[in-house]
């Protein structure tokens, strides 16, 4: 295996596990932020986790077993989830749950799009077609 083609397998594994640690990052801290830190009440509780947990439960069987498309759509899930974090850092209470949220979903953000882009290069290559943008 030439050199050029052992970075390119290290960079898509480490923005498929950057992508990985970001979107797990989400689900769990939002998880533990309603149900043991802020203690949402429980009429409310059902309706908060399906409401901010339920659209990232959609890319996780893609996510797991590393579909650029999957990852590449995703992305728009990393963005969602940054305005969440945003909403919720503009509240006192909330500030350390919002930086946390930003945090998660930016490092998720950036592994969807990098793995996005290093991981249909190294497709691309295996198919011996040219890259769409050969940067």
């Amino acid at each position: 295996m030439s050199r050029i083609r052992t970075v390119q397998l290290n960079r898509v594994k480490f923005c498929y596990w950057m992508a990985l640690t970001g979107y797990f990052g989400l689900v769990i801290g939002i998880y533990v932020w309603h149900i043991w830190i802020k203690q949402t009440p429980d009429h409310q509780m059902s309706i908060m986790l399906i409401v901010q947990l339920g659209p990232l439960m959609f890319p996780l069987r893609g996510l797991l077993a590393g579909r650029i498309y999957t990852h590449a759509w995703a992305m728009y899930l990393a963005i969602f989830y940054f305005v969440l974090g945003v909403w919720y850092a503009g509240a006192d209470e909330d500030m350390a749950f919002g930086m946390y949220t930003i945090a998660s979903s930016m490092l998720f953000f950036a592994g969807t799009l990098f793995y996005t882009r290093f991981a249909s290069r190294q497709a691309a290559d295996s198919a011996g077609k040219p890259p769409i943008n050969p940067t």
